[in-house]
């Protein structure tokens, strides 16, 4: 003779934690992204965006044509509220329910690169990618 029980509520409520969790560590991700990024016409900071692994596209600015010397708080604050945006419309619960919960941050900006890296540039640069994975991969 067996007895058992089902916890079907505790399940909801891991998901519910696990939810709360995974959120408030693509916030810090988010954070510590734009406040790492460089400002100049705002394009770079706001041109990242978190999505689903596997899911194309993203925003991508250009800074062609834009005056340089933007305000760095503000450009910051426009890319940071992009991103929450992002995080709410991921759907997470969704994604723990499937067992698939994978991001991507990306940037899509036709400098990136070059921020990154330097590429095309005299100096060095800013390595936003390379300190992002030091601090969260």
């Amino acid at each position: 003779m067996s007895i058992q029980a089902t916890f079907d509520k505790l399940k909801g409520r891991i998901n519910d934690l696990a939810e709360e969790q995974i959120e408030d560590k693509l916030e810090d991700l988010a954070d510590y992204t734009v406040r790492i990024s460089p400002v100049d016409t705002g394009a770079y900071v706001n041109s990242f965006s978190i999505k689903r692994a596997n899911q194309g596209g993203g925003r991508s600015r250009s800074s062609e044509n834009k005056p340089r010397g933007q305000s760095p708080e503000a450009e910051r604050q426009e890319a940071f509220s992009q991103l929450l945006t992002d995080i709410e419309a991921l759907n997470i619960s969704d994604m723990l329910e499937q067992g698939n919960v994978k991001f991507t941050l990306r940037n899509r900006s036709p400098h990136a690169r070059d921020v990154e890296d330097g590429s095309n540039w005299q100096s060095d640069g800013y390595h936003v990618f390379s300190r992002i994975r030091r601090k969260f991969g």
